[in-house]
């Protein structure tokens, strides 16, 4: 009786975990470059089922709470040069309190001070792990390796300058979301551009979240509460049968 109790009890703290970890997918479902987080399984071979998600959907992986979908989300033509989308499994480099950290968000914005920032407002590292600042400009272009070629405004029509490239990287390893929200190597490994990945210009790659999966997952996870709850109650009074048919009689 006791481990039916715990198996139900376990099944609830696991459908109100996900009940978190969907709310905040469908919160985030709308922001550029957003990875997914996978939930936790109420049922079935969970552990065979993580260690296949490793190999069928990309370089993540699960430790605590920060199984995320490597998976690419799709591609959006903005038409502003300031957003740059990366092909494949690649990410750009950026610099945080905890250390740099890897992202695929690519709306980018320059600041007052000349950083070029994303949206998030993380700095933008370039191949050397050093923030870019961008001069003022006429015109500005990313080309497909990450160089960002820009028209001075004080030039002459016709003349164009690299201020910088983009600092690329396809994870060499295992990744996970820390603490801080950010996306780092698993064991710690110093993050180092290696531009493989290629970039496209005036595109923006949107969230990975599946909406009708996320609503759907609801549905069954609000199911698998209903049931569980049930079957807590009824551990309750095949226990308090128990209890009477052992005491004595008056």
């Amino acid at each position: 009786m006791d481990r039916l109790i715990h198996t139900a009890l376990n099944s609830l703290n696991i459908v109100k975990d996900n009940s978190f970890i969907r709310s905040n997918n469908l919160a985030n479902s709308s922001v550029p470059g957003f990875r997914s987080d996978y939930h936790l399984k109420t049922s079935g071979t969970a552990f065979l089922e993580t260690m296949e998600a490793h190999v069928t959907r990309g370089l993540s992986v699960k430790d605590d709470n920060n199984m995320f979908d490597a998976s690419s989300g799709p591609m959006s033509e903005t038409g502003d040069p300031l957003d740059v989308s990366i092909r494949d499994n690649g990410y750009f480099i950026t610099a945080s309190d905890q250390g740099n950290a890897l992202t695929r968000r690519g709306d980018f914005s320059i600041g007052s001070d000349g950083f070029l920032t994303n949206g998030a407002s993380a700095v933008i590292l370039d191949n050397n792990l050093q923030p870019i600042t961008i001069p003022a400009y006429r015109t500005i272009d990313v080309t497909e390796n990450g160089d960002i070629i820009i028209q001075p405004i004080n030039s002459e029509p016709g003349s164009y300058q690299t201020v910088a490239t983009l600092g690329l990287v396809t994870p060499q390893g295992p990744l996970k979301k820390f603490p801080d929200g950010e996306i780092r190597y698993t064991d710690g490994s110093t993050i180092v551009a290696d531009q493989g990945p290629r970039v496209v210009n005036k595109f923006l790659e949107m969230s990975n979240v599946n909406l009708m999966e996320e609503l759907v997952g609801s549905i069954e996870d609000q199911r698998v509460f209903e049931i569980n709850l049930k079957l807590v109650k009824a551990a309750e009074e095949i226990d308090r049968g128990g209890s009477s048919l052992m005491r004595m009689p008056s």
